[in-house]
């Protein structure tokens, strides 16, 4: 599919839609970004994102972002659908992020809200969901979105211990554009 760019109309704004990574950049190229704007990579799930502030000189209010679907591998989601959204908080660096987690007929459903925290160096999100001390069910949903987000299968009963894998964090990894303006990433060794 080639990139298309089609305005979303929000109340207070024209928020540019992607359809590939090629479009988002472009836009992202186009547009002078906030830290939290550009292009998001969900690793446990490898979808990629467009996060864009989507009431721009709007100052009564704290700015709202919206998030767009850009790559994925996930056949539910596709490129330019809008799964959520990011809302600044009083405190900086401190986010409340709302997902949706089903899809039926064409529509996003069941929203869940979280913290994200935004690092110092900008180039991640660290995502916090509400967990209960215990657990005492089985949920099996395999038409929920993000699977690897939200983790699809739980069963049994665990108190506040738990293990390594439950302790991770989870979050986004910004890839678009990166800190220096050279596509180079923090990550990984830069070679002169």
């Amino acid at each position: 599919m080639t990139g298309v760019a089609s305005p979303v109309t929000t109340i207070n704004a024209v928020v540019p839609v992607a359809y590939d990574i090629d479009m988002a950049k472009e836009i992202c190229d186009e547009l002078p970004l906030e830290s939290v704007e550009g292009i998001w990579l969900y690793p446990e799930d490898r979808v990629s994102v467009m996060i864009l502030n989507e009431n721009k000189g709007d100052s009564g209010s704290l700015p709202t972002y919206s998030i767009s679907v850009v790559e994925t591998t996930d056949a539910k989601l596709h490129p330019g659908e809008r799964i959520g959204t990011l809302q600044a908080t009083a405190q900086p660096n401190l986010y409340k992020i709302e997902l949706a987690t089903e899809k039926k007929n064409n529509l996003l459903l069941k929203p869940k809200a979280c913290t994200a925290t935004l690092s110092k160096d900008g180039d991640s999100f660290i995502i916090k969901r509400q967990k209960s001390l215990l657990k005492g069910r089985l949920n099996l949903n395999l038409s929920r979105l993000l699977p690897g987000f939200w983790k699809m299968v739980s069963l049994g009963v665990s108190s506040s211990g738990s293990s390594i894998q439950e302790n991770l964090p989870i979050g986004m990894v910004k890839i678009y554009p990166s800190y220096d303006g050279n596509n180079s990433t923090r990550r990984k060794v830069r070679y002169l």
